[in-house]
This record gives structure tokens, C-alpha cells and sequence, in this order.
């Protein structure tokens, strides 16, 4: 593995870094890691790099698209891909783009083994067909198609709320190309909608009664909108643009249902990047949507009984809590009740005084007065006992 010197890596998941270190240092490579954006891909031709590795973390068309700029500049350049996703797609995605795939969980053994495999493709160059120059209108609909499948794939591994809701947005936003995405899911006791997360928006939460606004008719209707001038729209709140600046420019909504067909909320994109939403943008955002619904309600029941279970944990505790402070009260009253009883009884009784008239009378009975002696220290021990545990228990 010594021809490979130069190593590009572009990496953006820092978990698996010592794992390409290791392969590294191994093969004796020189290996440097690069951050994903159109300045270090202009800039690859400027050093001559024998092979350039990319790992996927998300699928999406903006890494497709990176994978294509990547083989536009460096053509002669083998490249290899690391991810969770494409693999039995990579075909129909990456064509003849890519040398290698790696399957994660990565190890420096399949890294070893794709870079074994070119050194024997070099000896023996395999005769490729040059890459289309153009990318016709049925393979981007391939492959958006696999991306779609792809996420719908991701979004079952992921069990917890806050993080399902980040990746639907991320996903869909950087799919359809817009500035700014928000999930807003229905709050049926409230009837409000709110969202706690959202691209482009600085606010955690946000709620607003559900027959409201842009995505309140969407809601309320169960149909999908395009709006291509928001501002003559008549549910359009400008309010939200005037308070932060930003201008919508178009918007492309759709429901989330369920598997009954109810509604449970709206996913909303707003401007895209270039041009304005069309008829295939609002297909596959409805194609994404019903993959979408069905496991954010899942997620939401796992919240809802998480969140009944907590109660209930807390309903124990301060059960306990409340049953300990009615133990240890009762067991206050009965010491009490016992010291009470023996104080009562001694000054009923007055032994002690008793005691010493016996002495007084009898003073020369020295079994007598060893046997009063006795009952007195027993009779102190037990009032001085009586007291302590009182004390020690009461408090």
C-alpha cells in the first residue's frame, strides 16, 4: 500500500478521525483532512492527490452533488465513499464517479482492502465510459428517489423527539433546495400548532392557534399549497417577516398524516434557492411526508408515554415521601404517648419520694435499702431513657 502517499479526506463526522489516522499511519500516507465546500474541491487540482475519501453522514442531494463536483475537477482521481446509506443504490447514485464503497461501521481493515483493490486496478486500468456531462432529467429523478428512500430508512432509527424533528427538517430543506424549513406538529388539546425546532429560525418554540396563518390552512384544509407571492396571500402573517427581517419570497406546504389519514401537523419550505417551487417539488416533499407522518407519530406516543411514566415515577416518589412523614409522625405520637404515660405514672405515684421514705424508716434493713437502691437507679434509668428516645425521634 506504499503508492498511495497523498490522501484527500473529507470528513465531517469527527467519531471515526482516528480510524483514517491508524490507515494512515499504517500505509505511511500523507492524509489531510478537509472540510466540505466549493473552496477545498477548486483547490484539490493545486496538489496532486492519489486518492480522495468522502464520508456521507446524511443522505441528501447536496452530498450526491458534492460527489459530482468532487469527479468534475479531480476526473482522474479515484475516489472512495464511506457512509451508512447508498450502498445498494450506489449505482443509480454515483455512477462511475466513485472507485470504492464502504459500508460503516468503518474499520482501517476495509479501508485497506479499497485501497489494495485500486493498487491491482492500476497495474490493469479498467476501461470506463466517460461520464455524462450532463445529468438527464431521469437520473436526478433516480436519485432523488433513492435519497427519498434513504431518509425514510434514517428516520426509523431515530427514537428521540427533538432530534427525529431536527433531521426531518435538515433533510427535507437541503432535499428541495430551501432557505428555511419548519415542522409544526398539532397539539390536539390545545388546538394550537407548534414547532420546537426549525432551519433559519433563532426561536425554540412557536405556537399559534391551528386555524392560523399559512400552515393553519394547510392544517384545517389536509392539502398541500404553493404560494409564489406570500405577501398577496390572504392567511399570509407578514408580522413574522417584519419582526425578523426576512423576507419569504415562496412557500411550498403539506399535511403530515398518520396511518388513519388524520392530520398531525404541516411541514412548511420556504424560498427556494433557485427559482420557485413547482409540481415535482410538492410530489416528492408528499412522497417524504408520508414516510414522515407515520413515524413522527410513533415518536410522539414515545414521548406521550414517557412523559406518563415520569409522572408516575414522580407520583412514587413523593407517595413514599408522603408515607415515610406519616410513619414517622405516628411513631412520634406513639413515643409521646408513651412518655406521657410513664411522666404520668411517676408523678402519680411519686416513687421516687416513696423510695426515700422506706429508707428513712427502715435504716438499719441493709438488704432493704440495697434493694431500694436498685429500684431507683432502675426507675431513673427508665425516666432517663424515656427522654432520650423521645428526643432522638421527634426530630
Amino acid at each position: 500500500m506504499s503508492q498511495y502517499k497523498s490522501i484527500a479526506l473529507f470528513l465531517d463526522n469527527p467519531g471515526s478521525i482516528e480510524i483514517y489516522h491508524e490507515f494512515a499511519r499504517n500505509g505511511n500516507h500523507d492524509l489531510l483532512h478537509l472540510a466540505k465546500n466549493p473552496q477545498n474541491i477548486n483547490e484539490l487540482p493545486t496538489k496532486k492527490y492519489d486518492l480522495i475519501i468522502v464520508e456521507i453522514s446524511h443522505p441528501s442531494m447536496t452530498e450526491i452533488e458534492f460527489i459530482d463536483s468532487l469527479h468534475t475537477i479531480c476526473e482522474n482521481i479515484p475516489i472512495i465513499v464511506v457512509s451508512s446509506y447508498f450502498y445498494d443504490t450506489r449505482e443509480i447514485v454515483f455512477g462511475n464517479k466513485i472507485r470504492g464503497f464502504i459500508q460503516n461501521p468503518l474499520t482501517v481493515q476495509k479501508l485497506e482492502a479499497q485501497a489494495a483493490l485500486y493498487l491491482i486496478q492500476e497495474t490493469q486500468p479498467e476501461v470506463q465510459a466517460p461520464a455524462p456531462k450532463v445529468v438527464d432529467d431521469m437520473v436526478l429523478s433516480n436519485r432523488r428517489l433513492t435519497v427519498l428512500l434513504e431518509i425514510s430508512r434514517s428516520l426509523t432509527s431515530i427514537t428521540d423527539l427533538d432530534e427525529l424533528l431536527s433531521h426531518i427538517i435538515k433533510m427535507a430543506a437541503e432535499v428541495l433546495q430551501a432557505e428555511r424549513a419548519t415542522l409544526f406538529i398539532h397539539d390536539k388539546n390545545r388546538k394550537e400548532l407548534w414547532s420546537r425546532t426549525g432551519i433559519g429560525l433563532k426561536a425554540s418554540e412557536i405556537r399559534f392557534p391551528s386555524n392560523q396563518g399559512v400552515a393553519g390552512e394547510i392544517f384545517q384544509s389536509g392539502q398541500s399549497l404553493i404560494i409564489s407571492n406570500p405577501y398577496e396571500h390572504p392567511t399570509f402573517n407578514k408580522e413574522f417577516d417584519l419582526k425578523s427581517g426576512f423576507t419569504t419570497k415562496n412557500i411550498l406546504g403539506f399535511p403530515l398524516k398518520n396511518i388513519n389519514g388524520e392530520v398531525i401537523g404541516v411541514i412548511q419550505l420556504l424560498n427556494k434557492k433557485s427559482g420557485s417551487f413547482d409540481a415535482e417539488d410538492e410530489s416528492y416533499l408528499g412522497a417524504l411526508t408520508s414516510a414522515v407522518g407515520i413515524v413522527l407519530e410513533n415518536a410522539l406516543l414515545r414521548e406521550k408515554l414517557k412523559k406518563q411514566l415520569e409522572d408516575i415515577q414522580q407520583a412514587y416518589v413523593e407517595l413514599d415521601i408522603a408515607q415515610n412523614t406519616i410513619l414517622k409522625e405516628t411513631k412520634f405520637a406513639t413515643i409521646f404517648e408513651l412518655t406521657g404515660i410513664v411522666r404520668s405514672a411517676a408523678s402519680e405515684n411519686d416513687v421516687l419520694r416513696v423510695i426515700a421514705n422506706l429508707r428513712s424508716d427502715y435504716l438499719f434493713d441493709s438488704k432493704l435499702l440495697r434493694s431500694l437502691d436498685i429500684i431507683e437507679h432502675s426507675f431513673n434509668k427508665i425516666l432517663s431513657d424515656t427522654e432520650a428516645f423521645a428526643q432522638q425521634n421527634g426530630n
